[in-house]
């Protein structure tokens, strides 16, 4: 199913998609209220999609941890809500970017991956993120290998490690994977800095 979503509408004239996938317990305004600081030249229809699952009077999740066969259903779903937006507004898919932050790290990544059959997407910007369950996935090597991705990390993250970030590097670069990395003085969260990094990469 494709979920729910929030557009920004009416700035300049976007001619290609940035889908920014919220975290855990989040909703789909907090990277919203930060796409146009990472999109200054209004380059990009900014679209924010909301995870289904409430589990504070703000928050909601992707998927329930416990159940990682709902991790390869969101990403097929969000897979689905970017050629809704691309062909609505005649987008050519392979200039899409996605940019996910913690849990939305870790679908953005997957949204990368799988094998659609698709063009690679363009970029993933991972934030604070994590690998998903790469075994639950169906990867296109050849095709990934294309996609260009810059992690961000917070050098004081409690909730991501650097035992955890050093992990998904890793993966990245046994796999020959298109990677920057870039380390910021910041918890798990964003910096002024960090969306600097975002605007120079896109």
């Amino acid at each position: 199913m494709i979920p729910k979503h929030y557009i920004i509408e009416g700035r300049g004239n976007p001619t290609k998609l940035l889908m920014l996938i919220h975290g855990y317990d989040a909703n789909e305004y907090h990277l919203a209220s930060l796409g146009p600081l990472m999109d200054a030249k209004e380059e990009y229809l900014i679209v924010a999609p909301r995870a289904p699952i409430q589990i504070s009077e703000r928050g909601v999740s992707w998927y329930n941890r416990e159940n990682k066969g709902e991790i390869a259903q969101r990403i097929n779903d969000l897979d689905a809500l970017i050629n809704q937006v691309c062909t609505n507004y005649n987008f050519d898919r392979s200039e899409s970017v996605i940019g996910g932050f913690s849990q939305g790290a870790g679908l953005a990544i997957g949204l990368s991956m799988i094998d659609n059959g698709e063009k690679p997407i363009k970029k993933c910007i991972p934030i604070c993120g994590f690998l998903p369950p790469m075994d639950d996935l169906v990867v296109n090597w050849k095709r990934v290998q294309k996609t260009q991705f810059l992690a961000q990390f917070g050098n004081n993250d409690p909730y991501i490690s650097s035992e955890r970030s050093s992990e998904m590097i890793k993966y990245f670069e046994d796999n020959k994977l298109n990677l920057k990395v870039e380390n910021y003085e910041m918890g798990h969260d964003n910096t002024i800095e960090s969306i600097v990094g975002i605007q120079k990469f896109l």
